[in-house]
């Protein structure tokens, strides 16, 4: 792609991510983000249908990036899944902090969660032999809304407490849970 393009693409996606920090992302307008980026709006609709189709290619290129990480595991446990899905978050922190803030995409960390959701069924198959396929689904879904709580938690506080031990918090409450199945 060529370099103008890149840079162009680049600064409309900084400044978005600028504007988020002011007001919620249905907020922002396709005027308002050209004027900000100094950038004309043909050239916006030249590469984007709006902001929504930004913002949710920014988010295609992030879930890319992590399902080519998540798909380097080895293990199928929930862990190591969710470290590396709070990892990412937190050597990422400018983008993803603030796609995921309260002013950003709210449907986006269910998005992210929902990468592991063939290995998570897969290996509690093999670990939870009470469960039921549709009791599987009910504790996944269980899971990543209680992931999704301590997720948004942690970066509202900045991400200041270390992902790895964010990460072991989720497990742990999640292995309680999943031994009653075993």
């Amino acid at each position: 792609m060529d370099k103008r393009i890149l840079n162009t693409k680049k600064k409309l996606t900084n400044t978005l991510l600028l504007l988020i920090n002011e007001k919620k992302i249905k907020d922002i307008t396709v005027l308002e983000l050209c004027q900000k980026a100094k950038i004309n709006r043909t050239t916006f609709y030249k590469y984007y249908k709006d902001v929504d189709d930004l913002i949710f290619k920014i988010e295609e290129s992030l879930l890319t990036d992590l399902e080519k990480y998540i798909n380097d595991i080895k293990r199928n446990y929930l862990i190591t899944y969710t470290s590396k899905i709070i990892e990412t978050i937190a050597n990422h922190k400018e983008i993803y902090t603030r796609i995921l803030s309260e002013n950003g995409d709210h449907t986006f960390l269910r998005r992210i969660l929902s990468l592991v959701y063939n290995q998570s069924i897969i290996e509690w198959e093999k670990l939870l032999k009470k469960a039921t396929r549709s009791d599987l689904e009910k504790i996944y879904n269980f899971i990543v809304d209680g992931t999704i709580g301590i997720v948004e938690a942690w970066i509202k506080s900045n991400c200041q407490e270390e992902p790895n031990n964010v990460a072991i918090f989720i497990n742990k409450i999640c292995m309680s849970g999943l031994s009653s199945f075993i």
